[in-house]
C-alpha cells in the first residue's frame, strides 16, 4: 500500500481558489505539512509492533520456564526433605 504525499503547494492553491488570502492559505498548507511529517504508514506500524510482540512472546517463554525450573527444584528439594 503506497501512502499519499502531502503536496502543501497544491494545498495552497486550492485554498487560493477557494477565496482564502494567499498569506493565510501559505500559513495553513505550512501548519498541515508540519503536522503530518511524523505520521507512518499502517504497514510500518504493524511491522513494529509485530516485531515488539515476537521479542515480549521470546522474554515471556523465558520467564515461563525459568519459573517451571525453580518451582521445580523446590518441590524437588521439598520431596526429599520428608
Amino acid at each position: 500500500m503506497t501512502m499519499n504525499a502531502y503536496n502543501p503547494l497544491e494545498s495552497m492553491k486550492r485554498l487560493e481558489l477557494a477565496g482564502i488570502a494567499r498569506p493565510h492559505a501559505e500559513a495553513i498548507a505550512a501548519e498541515i505539512n508540519a503536522g503530518t511529517g511524523d505520521l507512518v504508514t499502517k504497514d510500518y506500524f504493524k511491522e513494529l509492533l509485530d516485531a515488539s510482540l515476537a521479542k515480549q512472546t521470546i522474554r515471556n517463554g523465558v520467564l515461563t520456564a525459568g519459573i517451571v525450573a525453580v518451582a521445580t527444584s523446590v518441590l524437588g528439594i521439598l520431596i526429599s526433605l520428608q
